[in-house]
């Protein structure tokens, strides 16, 4: 049974804010995105009003410095 890919506005999702990432890491992965689209989803979960990010940081994080307004994401 696969899993559908939604759009979600980035607006709507918070990131895990006790974790921190290198600058460049992130810059990497804006720069792939920004060249190829973004390939892989990130995966969240509903909480109270808005999405909790459990895979992909990284991957949002970079789709917001780019100034994407929305991302690709599979909610579990």
């Amino acid at each position: 049974m696969g899993r559908d890919i939604l759009e979600i506005q980035i607006r709507r999702i918070r990131p895990n804010l006790r974790i921190i990432y290198a600058s460049e890491s992130i810059e990497e992965i804006a720069r792939d995105i920004d060249s190829c689209g973004q390939r892989e989803p990130i995966h969240i979960s509903f909480e109270y009003d808005s999405f909790r990010i459990i895979d992909g940081e990284k991957r949002w994080r970079a789709c917001k410095r780019l100034g994407l307004t929305s991302i690709m994401a599979i909610i579990t």
